[in-house]
């Protein structure tokens, strides 16, 4: 029975290595493998009392359990493309490892290396929870793990403080009768279920949503398809019975010219370009999509007709400005738009319907140009 702690741990470890064999580029999955197997290996020899010497015992294991919350750490910061510098990673083992040993070697006393051991591991996990904390302005998934770390570290702290003190000085054979010992079983036990288990959720919903980010996004340009933009269609509907909501339909002009010169190449490199200029200047909460082969869709909240045609004047004159790679440098490239207000009660692509008219008299009147509903004035570089 005693062993059941270590069996459930390497459960985990062998489930997050096998999905980490599927999706290699998603590192946290192999970290999350490594950080249980290390626990599970590290309860094993404490369990088992392999090896027998307290001295090669306290080094090996104390070793791995300040390796399994640093791994651990190092997985769920990996979520969000960060990770612990080495130097803190040595900072931690010389600690706590160090500090273990010379209450080994040096002032031999127990309860000193548990409450080392244990609160040592805490505060790796709360080091965790302070570099993400800005997860909590985040997604529920982020929010998640932020708080089953930060639960990790509370159980850690309190557990050992009010069980710490049972723990002999300096007698093996009385530590594996005491009361810490006790809850320590029972708690790796539910902990390590409790942790495998949410982080095998949040792997799942992270595979998850990547998928559906690829199957909603453009390959080429990184904005919204048409698959994409429609699915969120309710949410920008839902506002715009509330608030104004503009459509800026968007047109390159003489695209077909552009790839029929200059190749393929040169063409997937302005919309790529376009689409980059277009994330930067989009406000928070604006919505981008490519629709066509060089038409796009801009959809901004909160937004009057105005504001847009301030947002699509810029992006205009900008692209007229810039040089793009594979043309030659005193080509000009040239986009035209179209603005129409979102009304209550009409789809969105009847919304953007009226878009398209708006920026096909656009470009009948010369292109280069932006035309807005109920402004609609004429205007060139």
């Amino acid at each position: 029975m005693q062993f059941i702690p270590s069996a459930l741990l390497l459960l985990f470890a062998v489930t997050f290595f096998c999905i980490w064999l599927i999706e290699r580029q998603r590192r946290q999955f192999l970290l999350f493998a490594l950080s249980f197997l290390a626990f599970a290996v590290a309860t094993f020899m404490q369990f088992a009392l392999w090896p027998s010497d307290i001295g090669y015992n306290t080094i090996m294991t104390s070793t791995l359990y300040s390796a399994g919350p640093l791994l651990l750490v190092e997985g769920v910061l990996a979520r969000s493309g960060k990770s612990i510098p080495r130097g803190e990673h040595a900072a931690w083992f010389a600690a706590i490892v160090g500090t273990l040993l010379y209450f080994y070697y040096v002032e031999n006393d127990l309860q000193v290396r548990v409450y080392v051991l244990n609160l040592g591991m805490a505060f790796i996990f709360l080091s965790g929870v302070w570099k993400i904390r800005q997860q909590m302005r985040g997604g529920v998934l982020d929010r998640a793990v932020l708080w089953l770390l930060f639960g990790l570290a509370a159980t850690f702290i309190v557990r050992t403080l009010l069980t710490g003190s049972s723990v002999p000085k300096d007698n093996i054979p009385e530590f594996f009768q005491s009361d810490f010992w006790i809850w320590a079983q029972l708690t790796m036990s539910v902990l390590g279920v409790a942790m495998g288990l949410g982080l095998l959720v949040v792997a799942s919903a992270d595979v998850i949503l990547a998928l559906k980010a690829e199957r909603d996004s453009d390959p080429l340009t990184g904005l919204l398809n048409r698959r994409g933009l429609q699915g969120r269609a309710p949410r920008l509907l839902a506002l715009g019975r509330r608030r104004p909501l503009s459509i800026v339909a968007c047109d390159i002009d003489s695209f077909k010219s552009i790839n029929d010169r200059f190749g393929h190449g040169a063409g997937d490199a302005v919309l790529q370009t376009f689409a980059r200029i277009v994330k930067a200047q989009m406000r928070a909460g604006d919505v981008a999509a490519r629709t066509g082969g060089e038409e796009f869709v801009i959809v901004m909240k909160d937004a009057p007709v105005g504001d847009a045609f301030t947002l699509a004047e810029r992006l205009r004159r900008m692209i007229a400005d810039t040089r793009f790679a594979g043309l030659p440098a005193d080509f000009a490239v040239t986009c035209s738009f179209g603005i129409a207000a979102f009304h209550g009660g009409e789809g969105l692509w009847d919304a953007i319907g009226r878009a398209d008219k708006i920026l096909y008299a656009a470009k009948r009147a010369g292109r280069n140009r932006t035309f807005a509903e109920g402004l609609q004035l004429p205007n060139a570089a």
